[in-house]
């Protein structure tokens, strides 16, 4: 068992995180990200949140895996770090996959957590953005959501969102 590999399948602590994510691992920590192990999994996913900007092109490459990993995953933390992973790279009209874009959209009145639904708004509308009609179904689940029962993180999103697609329309 690797060095890397024996320090995430315990606990971590955020500057482990950080100093891991700085170090040069990244092709290690990608691979860890599909280890059976879900604490090594999902701590791999963790620490690549924490990796420097300059690491969105390599995450950027790995898109396509990242978003078949979020979708096929049943750690709620693991897709909800992957979520926040693909939020960092761009989502281009050319290649934008339904899969995942319908993933996004059913995720969003889910029972999903509500980090995974906040960031399923967000790659909705990053995924949406080059298409007047999905915007529009966007703005539709959007209007469904009931802002007085919904969490303050919702509700903000939500709010954040409709203004966003209101801007982009007017």
């Amino acid at each position: 068992m690797s060095k890397l590999k024996t320090l995430l399948s315990d606990r971590i602590s955020g500057s482990d995180a950080k100093a891991l994510a700085n170090a040069d691992f990244k092709e290690t920590l990608f691979r860890l990200l599909f280890d059976p192990d879900k604490r090594t999994s999902d701590n791999a996913a963790w620490v690549m949140t924490h990796l420097p900007k300059t690491a969105d092109a390599w995450l950027t490459e790995r898109q396509n895996t990242l978003v078949d990993e979020a979708m096929r995953t049943e750690s709620t933390t693991k897709r909800r770090l992957i979520l926040n992973l693909l939020e960092r790279t761009p989502f281009e009209q050319d290649h934008i996959r339904t899969d995942f874009l319908n993933f996004c959209f059913n995720s969003i009145l889910s029972d999903e957590p509500i980090g995974v639904k906040t960031l399923a708004i967000k790659l909705t509308y990053a995924q949406s953005v080059h298409y007047p009609e999905l915007l529009e179904e966007l703005n539709t689940a959007l209007q469904m959501m009931e802002p007085e029962v919904l969490p303050a993180a919702l509700r903000h999103i939500r709010r954040k969102m409709l203004e966003k697609l209101f801007s982009f329309a007017g």
